[in-house]
C-alpha cells in the first residue's frame, strides 16, 4: 500500500530567525517586513505574543509594548535556500520529497518501499524526526494513506519535540478522519 507522510515545521520563517539568533529565544522576537520602525510585523514568538504584540502591528508599536523586542528581516531568498537544504536532508530518508508550494515549512514525503532500509515506518519516522530536531527545528510528522489526513494530523500535533509519530493503521481510519469532523484517529505508537 502507498504511504505518504507530511512534515510541518510551524512558523518556519520564525524558526529560521531563531536558529540564526539563538539568544533571541529568551526575548520577545519578531520578523518584520523591512528594517524600519514602520515595518509590519509578520511573525512573532510566544514571548512577543505574551507582551501583547500581534502580527500586522508596526515594529514601533511592538517596541512600545516590549522594549526588549528583537526583530529582523527574513528574506524570501533565505526561506527558499533553507527549503532547498531541507529537501536535500529529507532525500536521505526518501527520494520522494515535495516541499509545500503555498506553505513554507510543509513537506510531503513518499513513505512507501522503505521497510527494508529502516525496518519499520515507525523507525523511519523516528529517525527522520530526530534528524530535524538535531538540525534545530521544531517539527511535526504524520504518516498515513491520505494527503489531507496526514497534513491535518501534522498540523494538529504541532511543536512536538519528542514522542512517537502518528501512523495510521489502515486506510479506513485515515479516510474517517477526512469524513468526520472532530474525529480522533487511532495511531500506532
Amino acid at each position: 500500500m502507498d504511504r505518504t507522510a507530511c512534515i510541518d515545521l510551524p512558523a518556519f520563517p520564525l524558526q529560521l530567525l531563531l536558529r540564526k539568533h539563538p539568544d533571541w529565544r529568551l526575548h520577545p522576537a519578531a520578523i518584520v517586513a523591512a528594517d524600519t520602525p514602520q515595518a509590519t510585523i509578520l511573525w512573532i514568538n510566544e514571548k512577543a505574543r505574551a507582551a501583547g504584540i500581534r502580527t500586522g502591528m508596526r515594529y514601533a508599536a511592538g517596541l512600545s509594548l516590549a522594549s526588549g523586542l528583537r526583530a529582523a528581516v527574513v528574506t524570501q531568498n533565505e526561506i527558499d535556500d533553507e527549503i532547498a537544504q531541507l529537501a536535500e536532508l529529507l532525500r536521505r530518508f526518501t527520494p520522494g520529497v515535495e516541499p509545500g508550494k503555498d506553505e513554507p515549512g510543509v513537506f510531503w514525503l513518499d513513505a512507501k518501499g522503505l521497510l527494508r532500509l529502516f525496518g519499520s515506518l515507525s523507525e523511519w519516522a523516528s529517525s527522520l524526526h530526530a534528524e530535524l530536531v538535531r538540525a534545530g527545528f521544531v517539527a511535526s510528522l504524520a504518516v498515513g494513506f491520505d494527503r489531507f489526513a496526514v497534513y491535518a494530523v501534522a498540523k494538529g500535533i504541532r511543536g512536538r519535540q519528542k514522542g512517537d509519530t502518528p501512523l495510521f493503521r489502515s486506510k479506513a481510519v485515515s479516510g474517517e478522519l477526512c469524513k468526520k469532523k472532530g474525529s480522533v484517529p487511532f495511531f500506532y505508537r
